[in-house]
């Protein structure tokens, strides 16, 4: 049986370890492996990954030799920590944008041993293209869509959960509380509706490792305490996304949204910036709403689209079907 390795130094609740979650779930016939450094490392996650994968420190399992290599960050800093691997193939599964986030490909060391550099976007890929270290990776990037657990989802958002709804309009986010995830925009945004005397919910959904940037953040909308709801890491948002109206994501930018496909699994439309990859994901005011990430934006022009066009997008996400058979095939073919 084939063994395959997935490294990540800290493993915490985001986006990138929820497709590792995800993608294990469904490899069948693999021998896999869940190797990280960091002891601060989200000891809940790694019970749920034990359940589909032998789950330890990198330094317990450095003797085994490993068919693949998969690595989930792209900092180049992690190649001094699996030097001592031994391994047949090395894959890079990006999720990162920013030149910060593909330090692996400025140094020739590392970049030149990966076999393939698997990224969740065709959308990624372009970007990757335009860089300056391009022409060196064009022939190793694959495009490999992130597995969802369709049944999974849809079940768990059948499960009763208490919520004090709006009888005008609900909006749910499920991020992790930073700055570049756009709250900033979402406190617009809510200010928008408030000025236009619009009743509403927002429930957000994620924290953050970094306990004082989590109360910054949550700091920022004090003045609308009666409007937000903020739960932390959830391991069942779906029960709150069926719920909603919309789910609202206005990052700086973004991969590969896997809250907006889980959402349109739901019938739930979204409401998105304009990063790139939201073009591939949602087609605006069909299937959600594209806003802009322009700072001068008070979106006050958004409020009536949002409120009048609630019913025709959640009826346009009827037909909509998510397989996850083609991704499956792809991952297989590199493994």
């Amino acid at each position: 049986m084939k063994k395959i390795l997935f490294f990540r130094p800290m493993y915490y609740m985001g986006g990138t370890e929820i497709a590792i979650l995800s993608l294990i779930k469904n490899l069948k016939g693999y021998d896999i492996y869940i190797g990280y450094t960091d002891d601060t490392s989200s000891v809940d996650l790694l019970n749920q990954y034990s359940g589909y994968a032998k789950v330890s420190k990198l330094s317990e399992i450095e003797d085994i030799e490993y068919d693949s290599l998969i690595i989930c960050t792209p900092y180049k800093s992690v190649w001094d920590m699996i030097t001592n691997i031994k391994r047949k193939n090395t894959y890079l599964w990006f999720h990162h944008f920013g030149d910060r986030g593909a330090s692996i490909f400025h140094d020739e060391r590392t970049y030149t041993q990966l076999d393939k550099i698997i990224v969740v976007s065709e959308t990624v890929k372009n970007i990757m293209l335009r860089q300056k270290y391009g022409e060196r990776i064009k022939d190793k990037i694959y495009v490999i869509y992130n597995i969802l657990n369709v049944n999974e989802i849809i079940n768990k958002s059948k499960i009763p959960i208490g919520l004090e709804l709006s009888k005008t309009l609900n909006l749910v986010t499920v991020s992790r509380l930073c700055l570049e995830k756009g709250f900033k925009r979402i406190l617009k945004l809510a200010n928008a509706l408030k000025d236009n005397n619009v009743d509403f919910k927002w429930f957000v959904i994620g924290g953050n490792y970094y306990k004082d940037v989590e109360g910054k953040i949550k700091d920022m909308f004090k003045d609308l305490d009666k409007y937000f709801v903020f739960y932390g890491f959830l391991d069942n948002p779906y029960n709150i996304i069926r719920q909603c109206d919309y789910l609202v994501l206005l990052s700086d930018n973004e991969t590969w949204g896997l809250a907006l496909t889980e959402a349109k699994i739901l019938n739930v439309p979204c409401i998105v910036t304009d990063f790139e990859v939201a073009y591939e994901q949602i087609v605006d005011e069909k299937t959600g709403i594209i806003i802009s990430r322009n700072e001068r934006d008070n979106y006050q022009d958004k409020v009536d689209i949002i409120l009048n066009k609630k019913e025709e997008l959640k009826n346009n996400l009827n037909n909509f079907q998510f397989s996850n058979l083609t991704t499956l095939i792809r991952w297989k073919s590199i493994l």
